[in-house]
């Protein structure tokens, strides 16, 4: 070979390793090199949290003033009652939980009962417990055993709201479904053992007027001047604090304590799951609530419940008064996409289920792939029904093997997979939803065939990811109130039911009255972030009342009221507060302490509620929180946490973080926020 031949090749050799090397150069800060490519190729891509760590440039702040390593997961089992507050001194400023507040104004009602306050002069309380203007007590004694029916008086008579309390001497009267800003009447009547009115009389309640906020919440569209449903309840979203509008459209209860993104979770017992506002776990999506509190229609709290992993979407009830199943957030890599149940006594996590250890590498693809919405559980087979939105499916699951019975979806989206043998066959043609909400089994048997189970399903028929469903999409810019019927032996599924409304593109849901056949579409985010409440006779889909929302929600659901319960003192568990937390982990390692103080627009503040401080900031702004004493130092660790998006960090957050199984000290707390250390200038002693 000819010297200047050889010497071309060794040129040309040399020029393609610097091109390969500088495209392996730029492959890599890009983070779409060989390793990548190779990974999606095998179906094997790293999840966009492993990628983000590629980066190196992690969203948040993640300073560690003193190392402790990465994954400080511990967690500490809490079991309280309020009664601890004393072991706690502190300059920040100490409050009590809603539990005890509300335990506080009961007894102090039963003590006031004891007064003997008669049927002719009763004492009328109104909004005893601080957080339900539209409700009051009425306390008196009666010579003789009755019961005790109470009417509140409606615009119409269809708009009454009544409810009967069992025979006593000693009345507790709870009056719920007032009026704002006006004389209410309250007519009440005393039923004898017959059930006959022995006597009766009317009571005057004049209330406040709406907050601002609520001022024409609800327009009637249409209306038929009754419902199946005597109050309904909005809530979540742009309804931060829940209300109930009556059959005209007004407002009739409400709660002064805002909720979470989700609002309120109805329990068997009548009484809801109050999400609590503003308090968020730190995970790689949107900051879900720790707090969830167990609190009835008068606005008692009758338990507190700390979820280590948040709450989001739903929860269900695996009997009544038993164990719950709540919908959290897998942790680093995912979130929107486990189930926990939650010991009902203790709030330990007995159980879970991360969806992705069941679908794996199909549609594990991004950090919001499954995007549970709604868990229901069946008793009879121990499955639970699980809606993961972002699969455009609905999926049963035996919740003790954690095996899939059968999928309710499109066959062509999971054609070729794993999962095709469990995908239901439609019997007739219909139209298969997208991204729904809101699915749940019926107990009513709705195409009279017993050897099969109805499903309800609130078809927003939205298309968030595109080239899943490209093909198949017919993009008819309306969602739908769907029931099918499911044979589980044959694995066949019917469309018995589809009832066209508004196209509301996320949140909504569905529901069936038994009694009345009527069927709910509620449309919780259409057109001008707005909703639209449909109630349809479920034969013929005829609208008998219809309701615009002045905002979006989150979902709108029957309110039922236990009058028993309300009437009732409150009996709380030993240990009202519960659950598990994140723990401050103990160091030997020193601290080189600082004197720079906070900055006034650091958004910072803490507060203590008994052993649980709560510090609010930005999102992801504080990566540390040290309490440095004179024996012992704590490390509250943040810093290894991720988020996904730039916008999260404007979400404000406030962080719980347990001081039960901290050391008896006096402690300086300081914090790293926005990777700057400062000592917060507040101090903790535990006695």
């Amino acid at each position: 070979m000819k010297k200047g031949k050889v010497r071309r090749t060794v040129i040309l050799i040399i020029v393609a390793c610097m091109i390969l090397t500088v495209l392996g150069c730029v492959a890599w800060k890009k983070r779409i090199g060989i390793y990548n490519t190779y990974m999606k190729m095998t179906g094997r891509e790293p999840s966009r949290t492993t990628q983000w760590v590629l980066k190196g440039k992690e969203i948040g702040y993640h300073k560690q003033v003193i190392k402790t390593g990465k994954n400080k997961s511990e967690t500490l089992q809490i079991a309280d009652n309020g009664s601890n507050m004393e072991k706690v001194e502190s300059t920040i400023t100490q409050e009590a939980s809603w539990v005890d507040t509300s335990l506080e104004v009961d007894q102090q009602l039963e003590e006031e009962q004891k007064n003997g306050y008669t049927w002719e002069e009763p004492l009328i309380v109104q909004n005893p417990y601080r957080y339900s203007p539209l409700t009051a007590v009425i306390l008196f004694d009666t010579d003789e055993e009755c019961e005790v029916r109470v009417t509140v008086k409606g615009k119409t008579e269809a708009a009454d709201i009544e409810g009967t309390i069992d025979a006593s001497t000693s009345h507790r009267v709870p009056v719920v479904g007032l009026y704002a800003g006006q004389e209410n009447t309250v007519l009440l009547e005393l039923l004898d053992d017959t059930g006959k009115v022995s006597d009766s009389q009317e009571i005057k309640i004049t209330t406040d007027e709406l907050p601002e906020k609520m001022n024409d919440a609800v327009t009637p569209v249409k209306t038929s001047g009754e419902s199946a449903l005597p109050l309904t309840i909005v809530h979540g979203q742009g309804a931060r604090y829940p209300y109930a509008y009556d059959c005209m459209g007004d407002v009739r209860w409400y709660l002064d304590r805002k909720s979470d993104k989700f609002g309120i979770y109805p329990l068997s017992n009548d009484r809801f799951l109050f999400a609590a506002g503003d308090i968020g776990i730190t995970n790689i999506g949107k900051p879900d609530t720790s707090d969830l509190y167990e609190a009835d229609y008068l606005g008692r709290a009758y338990k507190l419940y700390y979820i280590q992993q948040g709450v989001h979407h739903d929860i269900a009830e695996k009997e009544p008064g038993g164990n719950l199943l709540i919908l959290s957030n897998s942790g680093e890599e995912y979130y929107w996409d486990m189930i926990q149940e939650i010991d009902r006594e203790t709030g330990e996590v007995v159980d879970e289920l991360k969806l992705s250890d069941i679908f794996r590498k199909q549609y594990v693809n991004s950090i919001d792939w499954a995007h549970i919405n709604t868990i229901s559980y069946q008793a009879s087979d121990d499955t639970i029904l699980i809606s993961p939105r972002n699969l455009s499916a609905a999926v049963k699951i035996k919740w003790s093997t954690k095996e899939i019975v059968w999928m309710l979806g499109d066959p062509k989206l999971w054609k070729d997979t794993e999962f095709e043998q469990y995908v239901l066959q439609p019997e007739d043609d219909f139209v298969y939803q997208f991204y729904q909400h809101s699915v749940y089994q019926l107990t009513a048997d709705l195409d009279g065939n017993p050897e099969t189970q109805e499903i309800s399903m609130f078809d927003n028929h939205a298309s968030f990811f595109k080239d899943r469903i490209k093909d198949i999409y017919d993009n008819p810019k309306e969602s739908y109130v769907l029931v099918y019927s499911v044979n589980e032996k044959d694995k066949t599924v019917k469309q018995i039911k589809k009832i066209p409304v508004t196209y509301s593109q996320i949140t909504s849901n569905t529901c069936y009255d038994e009694t009345s056949g009527h069927i709910f579409g509620m449309c919780g985010y259409v057109k001008g972030r707005s909703g639209i409440n449909y109630e349809m006779d479920y034969e013929t889909g005829e609208i008998i009342n219809q309701y615009q929302i002045s905002s979006w929600f989150y979902r709108s659901t029957p309110m039922k009221i236990d009058y028993n319960d309300l009437a009732s003192a409150m009996e709380t568990d030993e240990n009202y507060i519960c659950g598990e937390l994140l723990k401050p982990v103990e160091t030997t390692k020193k601290l080189t302490k600082t004197t720079d103080q906070m900055p006034d627009e650091s958004e910072v503040s803490m507060r203590l509620m008994d052993r649980i401080l709560y510090v609010r900031s930005d999102y992801h702004a504080i990566s540390q929180i040290i309490f440095s004493g004179e024996d012992h130092t704590y490390v509250y660790d943040l810093s290894d946490k991720l988020i996904f998006s730039e916008k999260m960090m404007l979400v404000n957050q406030e962080m719980a973080v347990p001081l039960t199984d901290m050391s008896a000290d006096s402690y300086d707390v300081y914090v790293v926020y926005k990777d700057e250390f400062y000592n917060s200038g507040q101090t903790i002693t535990i006695k």
